[in-house]
């Protein structure tokens, strides 16, 4: 059995022959033509004009600048934001760059597009001016969220034309480690409907959505399954996944579970501290199936160490069995 097939039978909410991990049987990719939040790795400015930073001190991870922002009044989008022209680019081109080293047989071909809509308006504006436009101007919100949807599902269009991936992640960053950054009822007023657009038009495209929120997301679970996603990506730890796993069973597969504060996601974890957290989860949450593990492992991409403390994850997953394997 490859990778990929193992990891369908979770995402179909089967029990899997292991627990599918996402370095081994994903193949994550962004578009070689989408500047989204800078160059790889080390940020800088992207296609929008927002600037975006890597720090040791973000984990390695991109976040937008903190101290300069190009949008002061939510109202005035349409004369800052320009949508790049699509139709001008060198679709053809790309998908051969891009995809030149990805093993289809093996692994699932999963597409990431554009960071997610309220995330883009922190990027444009600030996170907590962001915040208070979603509560003084939600039409302008509203507008500007809707155009940004629109961008998106043309992208989608070009994906299914060329890439054909398997997944294609959607989603936002709507939480943080205790609850949602608004009120769920303005998540589902103002962001909710297009997060919904997206999805369906990927898969009308016959993609599988796989939906991409960190933090404590509980609350508005029950509204990513009504997007139509497959797949809640990144599952975190905060959530009480022992009451969300069942409840969801057959609507849902888990895709997450990593203690992303804990030990095992340092850059200094030993190997012991990265095996245990593999089997704290398989242990937690792997039972019944409908799991695959996404691991948080904060390193300097250039480190050597990274791709290895990789291969001890991936290594976990393989040969230590979840408990319906050892009865």
């Amino acid at each position: 059995m490859t990778e990929r097939e193992n990891a369908l039978i979770a995402i179909r909410h089967g029990k899997p022959e292991w627990v599918p991990c996402f370095y081994t049987a994903y193949s994550p990719m962004g578009c070689s033509l989408l500047n989204d939040q800078g160059e790889r790795g080390k940020g800088g400015r992207d296609m929008f004009g927002s600037l975006w930073v890597v720090t040791a001190d973000t984990g390695y991870s991109t976040i937008h600048s903190p101290n300069e922002h190009i949008l002061d009044d939510v109202r005035d989008w349409r004369n800052v934001i320009k949508f790049p022209d699509l139709e001008s680019m060198d679709w053809a081109g790309a998908e051969v760059a891009d995809l030149a080293h990805v093993d289809r047989d093996n692994q699932l071909v999963c597409m990431f597009t554009l960071t997610g809509s309220f995330n883009r308006l922190e990027a444009l504006m600030g996170t907590p001016q962001a915040m208070v436009a979603m509560y003084d101007e939600p039409e302008a919100c509203k507008a500007f969220f809707s155009a940004y949807a629109d961008f998106k599902i043309a992208i989608i269009e070009k994906y299914a034309q060329y890439y054909k991936p398997d997944i294609y992640v959607n989603g936002d960053d709507v939480c943080m480690s205790t609850g949602t950054f608004m009120h769920p009822d303005v998540y589902r007023e103002l962001l909710w409907p297009d997060d919904r657009r997206v999805a369906q038009a990927a898969i009308a495209h016959g993609m599988i959505v796989e939906h991409h929120l960190c933090g404590k997301a509980e609350a508005i679970l029950p509204d990513i399954i009504a997007t139509g996603a497959s797949v809640w990506q990144m599952a975190q730890s905060m959530n009480d996944l022992a009451t969300l796993m069942p409840k969801h069973r057959n609507e849902i597969c888990f895709h997450g579970g990593w203690d992303s504060i804990g030990p095992a996601t340092q850059p200094d974890a030993t190997e012991d501290d990265i095996r245990r957290e593999v089997r704290r989860c398989i242990d937690a949450y792997a039972g019944d199936g409908n799991y695959m593990l996404f691991p948080v492992l904060f390193s300097d991409p250039a480190d050597p160490r990274t791709e290895l403390r990789r291969q001890w994850v991936a290594d976990e997953c393989r040969n230590y069995p979840p408990s319906y394997k050892r009865r």
